[in-house]
């Protein structure tokens, strides 16, 4: 008994299971059908999500495993500054006078990626994954297997690309489906982005285990805000075929580096508009108001970051992030993230704080993606893209509790 309370007071680790209760209980609060949330298939979703942190986090085996996995990513790098060497010289190295240009060393690891995934998809080796994966996840959970398919797809893919595994079952999915399917998104990290932040120093092993964490936290956070109540056309043990549309390697490649590259622009831009917007209303509050966005940030979700178990001298510069996450994007966070003052264990739990595209910028890129997808549900979008944003948020929030208490 005594070991219990010592390790409940170790760390903070009360607080971070007062944070869960308290994360869970706000998807309670903001369900659209109380009553029909099924408490044995959330009390399922949760149990795999702990399980997967422990083994991760705990366990010699997950950790070497891991290490594994994220050494091979790593190993990755080394190809993409192969190409990036070729076309930018000298430039591409970061031991340079210059130093760390992210335009020439974090830009073209999206595009290296993006044709890999491509490549990787065609050759059917991604549909290979995401099945056995899903194959193993939805009798367990109780969900389709259209939904299930995707939220484990969105762990690698983007949040307009993990649904175009189910794009011909989209038009007559239930409510409670397409929700999912957008709240995964906005709780995962694609693979392409999450090579970047490694790149830029972010903790490769949290962020993949953050994926993995997501899948089952996805599931559960948004089967409690939007309950299943009706019989989604893929329950059961009905399979579900995932499309292949290029034509061969070369086709797949040329495709994912087009796709890549209109990532990698997009990104850019964004960063260029958002921060630079960012530093323009930070100069209006001071002049105005004598303090900055993060000051503001700061104080508004410093609590947020306590809850989650983030020790008290960082829970202000933790809060400052988790703002700029939300309010910006996570690309803004992570940057923030690596120049900051933190403890390693503030430090590990914001990792997953921050690990997924939850933000309001990912509603107008989801209603603009999955609408162009499936024009029917473009209502059903906008309706409830700020529900979803709210259940993505929480999955991250939740996984850095649960990890929290392992860390």
């Amino acid at each position: 008994m005594l070991g219990v309370i010592d390790y409940l007071f170790q760390d903070n680790h009360y607080m971070s299971i007062i944070g869960i209760i308290v994360i869970i209980g706000i998807a309670v609060l903001f369900s659209n059908n109380k009553r029909s949330i099924n408490p044995l298939r959330a009390l399922i979703a949760f149990l795999m999500q702990v399980v997967f942190g422990f083994l991760i986090l705990k366990t010699t085996a997950g950790i070497e495993a891991f290490k594994y996995v994220s050494g091979g990513v790593e190993e990755l790098y080394k190809f993409a500054g192969k190409g990036t060497e070729f076309v930018f010289g000298p430039l591409a190295d970061a031991r340079g006078p210059w130093g760390f240009v992210f335009a020439i060393k974090a830009l073209p690891v999206i595009v290296f990626f993006s044709a890999l995934m491509a490549l990787l998809f065609h050759l059917g080796i991604v549909q290979i994954i995401v099945k056995c994966i899903s194959f193993v996840m939805r009798p367990i959970l109780g969900t389709s297997g259209a939904e299930t398919l995707s939220v484990v797809a969105s762990s690698m893919l983007g949040q307009t690309e993990a649904p175009l595994l189910v794009k011909n079952y989209m038009a007559r999915m239930t409510n409670s489906e397409m929700h999912l399917i957008m709240l995964s998104g906005m709780a995962h990290l694609s693979g392409s982005i999450l090579a970047v932040y490694g790149m830029m120093g972010v903790p490769i092993v949290h962020m993949m285990s953050a994926s993995v964490m997501a899948v089952p936290g996805a599931i559960l956070i948004s089967k409690i805000l939007v309950p299943e109540v009706e019989e989604p056309e893929t329950s059961g043990a009905k399979s579900v075929q995932i499309p292949r549309e290029t034509k061969n390697v070369l086709d797949a490649v040329s495709s994912g580096t087009s796709d890549g590259l209109r990532l990698a622009v997009n990104v850019a831009a964004m960063l260029i508009a958002f921060i630079s917007l960012m530093a323009l209303i930070d100069y209006v509050l001071v002049s105005t108001l004598g303090m900055g966005l993060n000051v503001i940030f700061g104080k508004v979700f410093c609590w947020v970051a306590y809850l989650i178990g983030i020790p008290g001298y960082d829970t202000q510069v933790a809060g400052t992030l988790l703002g700029q996450k939300l309010a910006i994007n996570e690309f803004v966070a992570y940057a923030e993230f690596i120049k900051s003052p933190l403890a390693d264990r503030s430090r590990a739990i914001l990792t997953y704080a921050l690990a997924g595209f939850a933000n309001f910028s990912s509603m107008g890129i989801q209603i603009g993606g999955l609408g162009a997808i499936c024009p029917s549900k473009r209502e059903f979008l906008t309706k409830f893209g700020l529900r979803a944003l709210l259940g993505g948020t929480l999955v991250n929030l939740l996984n850095a509790a649960i990890a929290s208490l392992f860390i």
